[in-house]
């Protein structure tokens, strides 16, 4: 992932525990930002890992969770409240009255980190931005938070069968343990429904299956289900029909590859024109992308191709995940290759042959 990238999206297309999914996955660092119904949450990542949480929700605060577990009495919360001053945090107020002592402090400030970034993941509206950044705000401090448990025990709270149907795409969809998970399940220190549905994939199963087997409700089930996935001790298992084998063959590491090979020229395009237009090649971009078809547009959702028009793999696979597609080698495909005709139309448009047939070598040496 480039340094500095942003990219922006809304939870109607892709749900928080997928989103984490992907930067966990990727080992990234990055911030992820979500506004909903006037509150605003920022999650730190580092390397993969959840690091902190901050909310504007009132009932989130430092004082409120506290309350909320009995470590703090009504008496003293409001008497920490009368002694919060602009600039002034809740963590120093209750050291300094003595309601928590210094070393105790770290410990509530994770606790309620823990208590944001289980209320983001039920999260069913909003938009979001994830800033791939290690620049972080002052005040951040790296907690030492449990980043799978924590996305387990989010998933196993959310009671709206929307996200969970989204997170598990469809019934047909089949499902294999990843390599060692069996190892990865004992540190994660599963409860007994995660361990329960992990011991059916001793070789791979659909989901369908697994709900006619498991003594659990269907909803539990697929839940659970989503929460191993999400964690990727689940994964993807390679289908018996020739199409979806075709599919298999194209490994996500050669799709990673085919997609940085396009932007090599895309950002080569991007340097043509901007040399030419200066700053309005973000209005040329968006012209560019007036040409990807009904059905590619909804693979790009959450990109705003600002960085040299690269296109962010990562976000990519989100959402062809988040889509319930199979063929992931020809969407791909497809998407580069409309983006790419698409750059071509619009400089000829504008340029005139000229600057085309320059933009054309460059095209054509994608094919090579």
């Amino acid at each position: 992932m480039s340094d500095e990238l942003s990219i922006q999206g809304t939870l109607s297309e892709t749900t928080v525990p997928d989103l984490f999914r992907s930067l966990v996955r990727s080992s990234e660092t990055a911030i992820v930002s979500i506004d909903t119904s006037g509150r605003n949450d920022v999650i730190y990542f580092s390397e993969g890992r959840i690091i902190y949480a901050s909310s504007t929700d009132p009932d989130l605060g430092l004082g409120e969770i506290l309350l909320r577990s009995g470590q703090l009495n009504l008496q003293q919360f409001n008497n920490a409240l009368d002694r919060i001053v602009v600039a002034r945090r809740m963590g120093a107020v209750l050291v300094e009255l003595g309601y928590l002592k210094p070393d105790e402090l770290l410990n509530a400030v994770e606790q309620q980190a823990n208590a944001i970034v289980l209320s983001a993941m039920s999260l069913r509206s909003g938009n979001y931005t994830i800033e791939f950044t290690a620049q972080w705000p002052e005040g951040i401090i790296s907690l030492p938070l449990n980043t799978e448990r924590l996305m387990l025990d989010g998933i196993r709270s959310i009671e709206y069968w929307s996200l969970i149907l989204r997170g598990i795409s469809r019934f047909e969809r089949l499902l294999e343990a990843v390599p060692g998970a069996e190892m990865r399940s004992y540190a994660l220190e599963l409860n007994d429904d995660e361990s329960h549905i992990l011991s059916f994939f001793t070789q791979p199963q659909t989901i369908e299956s697994v709900c006619a087997r498991s003594y659990l409700t269907n909803f539990v089930t697929c839940r659970t289900l989503w929460g191993l996935l999400a964690v990727n001790l689940l994964q993807d298992a390679e289908s018996e029909t020739a199409h979806e084998k075709r599919a298999a063959v194209q490994s996500e590491y050669e799709l990673e590859a085919l997609v940085e090979k396009y932007n090599t020229v895309f950002q080569t395009i991007f340097n043509i024109v901007f040399q030419k237009i200066g700053d309005h090649i973000y209005d040329f971009i968006d012209r560019v992308v007036l040409h990807l078809s009904p059905g590619t547009l909804p693979y790009l959702s959450g990109m705003n191709l600002v960085n040299e028009a690269r296109i962010d793999f990562d976000q990519l696979l989100n959402n062809m995940i988040s889509s319930g597609a199979t063929d992931h080698a020809a969407i791909v495909q497809n998407v580069l290759n409309e983006l790419l005709a698409g750059w071509v139309f619009e400089v000829k448009t504008e340029f005139g042959g000229e600057t085309e047939a320059v933009v054309m070598e460059v095209a054509n040496g994608v094919k090579e």
